[in-house]
């Protein structure tokens, strides 16, 4: 499957300036015109000067032939942007299956945009910290909570801070042997910025999750991982955006836990001192 590019825009629209979202909302809602348009006429159609419109263009491509070729060539995924993904005549089966076709293709394009470099780059960070904090606000928050509670089982000195305050506190006692993962869907939250603004003062390492790569938080951050989605319809997009960050945040440390050889005995070890506190011995949850 090509790279979706419609689904990225779409999936960037909430943080972009107005200038940006007239470009994009042209491309959104006609997709089949727009690789007609020579710039020009592009750019009469927005109102928006041809300056914006090529650096509009080379935030997604090499140019404006470029976006042009990427949108004509995602059109086969085209469906439009529905505002929820379960219509009224849905049966309860039908609206789980709707989910899962969503979501697989929030992951695929997820999987797409993310190099295996760069992934790689993020494991050798975590491993080399001698301390991780991890933050997240709102939905995010559940992320890095599991996030952390993953790293802590294979023997990875994780904390998640999800306070807004509590974060730039925290970030102020960290060093450059630290690590701090930053999980933003949009990433504009402003007590996450202020939080890493903080932490570089300190010369930490800085590893984001986040829709967009254009982002102020994205630009604060060594490492960049995008955690998108589909871009099919409107109720959805943080909830697919969410399970992205969740996806990332699993491979992250399933990848740590196949590579690393003494990682088998701790996770043994904690899980042990997990399952002591449920009923009966039973399986940690």
């Amino acid at each position: 499957m090509p790279l979706n590019i419609i689904a990225r825009i779409k999936t960037d629209f909430d943080s972009m300036t107005k200038t940006e979202k007239k470009i994009a909302d042209v491309i959104i809602r006609e997709p089949s015109k727009f690789v007609t348009y020579s710039l020009s006429d592009f750019a009469k159609i927005t109102n928006a000067s041809q300056g914006s419109i090529i650096n509009f263009s080379k935030k997604y491509a090499a140019g404006f032939l470029e976006l042009k070729l990427q949108v004509s060539a995602c059109f086969g995924y085209l469906e439009g942007q529905k505002f929820n993904l379960v219509a009224r005549k849905d049966s309860f089966k039908d609206g789980i299956k709707k989910c899962i076709q969503s979501r697989n293709t929030a992951f695929t394009l997820t999987y797409e945009l993310n190099s295996e470099s760069t992934l790689k780059k993020v494991v050798k960070m975590i491993l080399k910290a001698k301390r991780v904090e991890i933050y997240g606000i709102y939905r995010s928050s559940v992320v890095a909570a599991d996030f952390c509670y993953q790293l802590l089982q294979i023997g990875i000195p994780a904390t998640v801070v999800n306070d807004v305050l509590a974060c730039s506190v925290s970030a102020t006692t960290l060093d450059s042997k630290s690590l701090v993962i930053a999980i933003s869907s949009l990433g504009t939250t402003k007590d996450i910025i202020n939080a890493v603004k903080n932490a570089k003062k300190n010369n930490v390492p800085i590893v984001c999750i986040t829709s967009n790569a254009n982002s102020p938080l994205a630009k604060l951050s060594d490492e960049v991982l995008l955690s998108v989605s589909s871009g099919n319809t409107v109720t959805d997009n943080a909830l697919e955006i969410r399970a992205s960050q969740i996806l990332l945040a699993d491979t992250i440390c399933s990848y740590i836990r196949s590579k690393v050889c003494n990682k088998e005995e701790i996770f043994f070890k904690t899980r042990n001192i997990l399952t002591s506190h449920n009923v009966a011995g039973n399986e940690v949850e």
